[in-house]
């Protein structure tokens, strides 16, 4: 697609010049929007902020992996979504690679999450009280060989007994060709706590080359099956394979070559009613969770005139959200789309809404200022989201309507926000300090 190198050029300039109007101009509610005036129902000041790493919830807990402020450590940490206070904090970690870590998963009471550039595992124990370090596992006989084992999109998915990622490869040889790798947690041994063990993953999937097997999208698990996609290096010549794995057989349920499609997306699997679908930057697919059978497909214009809503989503996109047969999700649309590109304004969105049956576009929100990567929250017929710049935003869910805006609510845009019972929870940042207030509101 000719128009997608400069939406991703036009997002980072946007992205970088909005946050420094902010800290140095006032951000002041336009006159032209209504206002909303949100019900707290507790706020927290966090120790630092939320890092790459998304938060992960069980129950009435929030998971987290700060940053510590003025430091180069990073700490679990676990909050209660009921009061807003801190349970435990973790021992910190100061590794170096303070920006760099996987999501956290949760295995019967342990979590576990990754340090990909020093091809760690850590694995903490979940009690009423603390958070104690149980193992720390090295994935590869070598540091070198344990990096080029870890997870190339800092995400990692599992099934209950093993812990699954895609690598990056390994680099300097060839062919350069990434890896479906699997874990099993059963390998570790949580009393050495105080040393450094080394458990080496094995290959569930693997192509001859790069060009085949490549890894910049997220795996989902459903059930038995591992779904997830490959990037196809060679679009548009090439294609991307998504593939379903039984976790049970460690064997290709099915595997779909899909020409046109690039596979860049960081999370763009979805699973609903048996219906996988899948967003990308060329194209939007609905397909059979069993068979892998495309059911319904929207291609992306290519070139121009261009006459069609934007529905692209942002290559790092951290979620969708689905409610009532629609998906939501935010675009790669800024406010220098239309002057990078030649698109009208009035088709380009930096959040959209789609039927998820016809993937047909349905409403979206034309942007103000920043870009974001986070995704809406529907609750009771209204879709709340926090947007990079623009403030907390709510929409009607169905009509698009803005109902209201409160800009003093800012935040980095690319937070995976949560909704617990009645309460959307959500990062509010102060750029100038770099620390963040986690909120809940009652929605």
């Amino acid at each position: 697609m000719k128009k997608y190198s400069l939406f991703i050029l036009s997002a980072l300039l946007l992205t970088a010049c909005s946050s420094c109007d902010f800290l140095f101009n006032n951000n002041k509610q336009k006159d032209t929007e209504p206002v909303y005036t949100p019900n707290y129902a507790w706020q927290l000041k966090l120790d630092g902020r939320r890092i790459g790493s998304q938060p992960y919830t069980e129950g009435q807990y929030f998971y987290l992996i700060e940053y510590l402020s003025d430091t180069k450590a990073v700490q679990l940490v676990k909050i209660n979504m009921e009061t807003g206070a801190y349970v435990w904090k973790a021992e910190a970690l100061d590794d170096g690679h303070e920006w760099y870590s996987s999501n956290i998963v949760k295995v019967d009471n342990k979590l576990y999450f990754m340090r990909p550039n020093s091809g760690l595992i850590y694995c903490y124990a979940d009690n009423d009280d603390d958070g104690k370090l149980l193992a720390r596992v090295q994935i590869g006989t070598t540091e070198a060989e344990a990096i080029r084992n870890s997870c190339s999109l800092e995400t990692i998915v599992t099934d209950g007994t093993a812990l699954y990622w895609g690598s990056e490869g390994e680099p300097g040889t060839a062919p350069i060709s990434g890896h479906l790798l699997k874990l099993d947690i059963n390998t570790i041994d949580y009393s050495k706590y105080s040393t450094t063990q080394v458990c080496i993953p094995h290959s569930l999937y693997t192509k001859g080359t790069r060009y085949e097997c490549t890894f910049w999208s997220a795996p989902i698990i459903d059930g038995d099956i591992l779904f997830f996609n490959t990037f196809n290096i060679k679009h548009p010549d090439g294609y991307s394979t998504l593939v379903a794995i039984d976790l049970q057989s460690e064997t290709v349920k099915w595997e779909k070559e899909l020409h046109g499609v690039q596979g860049r997306v960081n999370n763009d699997l979805i699973i609903k009613d048996n219906i996988l679908y899948m967003l990308d930057v060329t194209a939007l697919l609905r397909l059979d969770k069993h068979t892998g059978e495309v059911l319904t497909r929207y291609d992306d214009e290519k070139d121009p005139p261009y006459t069609q809503p934007l529905m692209i989503p942002t290559v790092s996109l951290c979620g969708i959200w689905y409610d009532d047969g629609r998906l939501y999700y935010t675009t790669v649309g800024s406010t220098e789309t239309a002057s990078q590109t030649g698109m009208s304004k009035d088709l380009v969105y930096s959040l959209v809404c789609i039927d998820a049956k016809t993937l047909k576009f349905l409403w979206g929100f034309h942007p103000v200022s920043g870009t974001s990567s986070t995704y809406p929250v529907v609750k009771d017929g209204k879709a709340y989201i926090v947007t990079h710049i623009d403030g907390l935003r709510v929409f009607d869910a169905k009509t698009g309507k803005l109902l209201g805006v409160d800009k003093s609510i800012i935040a980095w845009g690319d937070e995976a926000n949560v909704l617990y019972k009645d309460y959307f929870i959500f990062f509010n940042t102060n750029f100038k300090t770099n620390r963040a207030t986690l909120c809940a509101i009652r929605v």
